[in-house]
């Protein structure tokens, strides 16, 4: 018998915290760039930015580079997120010259150059490259520009997960999952290099789950922590009412009948038999939650 444990398995990722506050008002203001939109107002689908040139610009030292790093090139200094009243946002700053970038919408994120899965929350996907030298690590002297978290968990009604994917031979990748397909924003600012990335929220309706998992952000967290291997019996609808029944009777074992892929019929030791329903409430993997529940009488 499976018993389901409350907020088990929820991944939150250490210093998201600090990134996601007062630094975003800061990363999000004009400076001398480009004046930011709406996330609402444009879809983009691909960005790229200037080509880098050697020339300085106040974060770099003399030839172009970043303070410290001898070598040329543009490094991530800082990844913070936001939520405003109608779009999410994430920021990426730099050191050195600015990076080209492009940011696609992809059925799935692969780790560079290693090509496996990279596990992001959500049903919507944003690949994200830098290149011309994009790095994370300054290589004279040899240090980390960039030292993470490598992953940050917001859950934002539409920024669900930034994951790092990649820092190999001048290209730096990153995935996004958001909650939706819908509208995003990509553009540059300056004093420091930024790229910045606006997603629009997307109605979502209310959440159908009625037990453990109750809410949006409870279920992106579940459904994180099963990508990553953790309660994989989650995604197996006899398995999750099997412990739904083992919180209800906790000394009995239930006598459990699948009528339909969605439908049971629970019989208790006492021998009333409820009706326990359920869906998987996104059009990608992910686990199964119960929505509806009929007693007996």
């Amino acid at each position: 018998m499976y018993r389901l444990v409350r907020g088990a398995g929820i991944v939150i990722i250490a210093g998201l915290t600090g990134l996601a506050g007062c630094g975003t008002t800061t990363a999000g203001s004009p400076g001398s760039g480009k004046t930011p939109a709406p996330a609402s107002s444009t879809q983009t689908s691909r960005t790229t930015a200037p080509v880098p040139s050697s020339t300085a610009k106040p974060t770099t030292g003399p030839s172009g580079t970043p303070i410290g790093c001898a070598k040329p090139g543009s490094y991530l200094t800082a990844v913070r997120v936001g939520q405003h009243a109608s779009y999410d946002r994430v920021v990426f700053q730099f050191s050195g010259w600015e990076p080209a970038v492009t940011v696609n919408r992809v059925p799935a994120v692969s780790a560079d150059p290693r090509g496996t899965p990279v596990p992001l929350a959500g049903q919507s996907y944003l690949h994200v490259v830098f290149s011309h030298l994009a790095s994370t690590v300054c290589p004279q002297p040899l240090g980390q520009t960039w030292t993470g978290p490598s992953v940050l968990t917001p859950y934002y009604p539409q920024l669900l997960t930034v994951s790092a994917a990649g820092d190999f031979e001048g290209y730096l990748t990153f995935g996004i999952g958001l909650a939706a397909r819908g509208s995003y924003h990509v553009y540059t600012l300056t004093d420091p290099n930024r790229v910045v990335i606006d997603v629009s929220h997307v109605a979502l309706g209310p959440f159908p789950g009625i037990w453990d998992a109750t809410s949006w952000p409870q279920y992106w967290a579940l459904q994180y922590s099963w990508l990553n291997g953790h309660q994989p019996w989650l995604s197996s609808p006899l398995m999750v009412v099997q412990a739904w029944a083992a919180s209800r009777w906790p000394a009995a074992t239930a006598v459990i009948h699948q009528v339909d892929p969605g439908t049971f019929k629970v019989t208790g030791p006492d021998g009333t038999t409820d009706t326990v329903t359920g869906v998987r409430p996104v059009n990608v993997p992910g686990p199964w939650v119960i929505t509806h529940i009929t007693e007996s009488s």
